[in-house]
């Protein structure tokens, strides 16, 4: 059976040299494949996650293979799969012999990550002095975890947070720029010049979102929301 595996690869030596065109490959025992594929696996997390501690543990192919030495091996992640918790390997041999295969994995990350260092109210500002830097086992995608201050000060909790809780994006939110209701400038710019007028908020919104006004003649304007709190319409 022939496998196709994605384009990526790295190649992992297991033998001191070419296998001589009239020798027999010997055996590829399970144990090197194995410790092959970890090898492979930690490059990529190291790659992809620099500074991440993994634990990496392959689970060893079927005994009743026999597979032979190869001299170059050929690693894939499977379509869908991570580097970090379960996935699956493709491996494949194309010299002396061709054989392909995929084994499964478990990859469990550790880390640096921001957490509360006290009871944190939601919709609070947070500020430096609330958070603090500690290593923590990554249950949550590593991408999720914040990892420096300046990342959170500023946001709001969407709910409480207990202490020693890590911080996900997932858990904050930036504060409103602008509420519903509020009266704020939206300003309109054309190339070589803008005109700015007073108007009603008719939804809340946050930095870059797209929200609608009402001027005093009754006209319905919208534009994007920006940090200074005005609505901008831009061509």
């Amino acid at each position: 059976m022939v496998f196709l595996l994605p384009s990526l690869t790295i190649f992992v030596w297991l033998t001191g040299g070419a296998i001589a065109a009239d020798a027999r490959p010997g055996p590829l025992s399970a144990d090197a494949l194995s410790q092959a594929a970890s090898r492979y696996l930690e490059a990529q997390v190291q790659k992809e996650w620099p500074g991440l501690k993994a634990r990496i543990d392959v689970l060893a192919p079927d005994p009743r293979l026999r597979l032979t030495t190869c001299n170059q091996l050929q690693f894939a992640l499977s379509p869908g799969s991570a580097l970090q918790g379960v996935g699956s390997l493709g491996v494949r041999c194309e010299s002396p012999l061709a054989w392909a295969l995929y084994l499964r994995y478990r990859i469990e990350l550790r880390g640096p990550a921001l957490v509360a260092v006290r009871p944190l109210p939601a919709r609070e500002p947070l500020k430096a002095a609330d958070l603090e830097i500690r290593e923590i086992d990554y249950t949550a995608p590593a991408g999720q975890y914040l990892r420096q201050p300046q990342q959170a000060v500023g946001l709001l909790a969407k709910q409480p947070l207990k202490t020693g809780q890590p911080l996900t994006y997932g858990l904050l939110v930036r504060p409103l720029a602008i509420r519903a209701g509020q009266k704020v400038r939206i300003v309109v710019e054309q190339p070589g010049f803008s005109v700015s007028q007073e108007c009603t908020a008719m939804a809340n919104a946050n930095v870059g979102d797209l929200v609608r006004c009402k001027v005093p003649s009754g006209r319905i304007l919208q534009g994007i929301a920006s940090e200074a709190g005005t609505i901008q319409v831009k061509p």
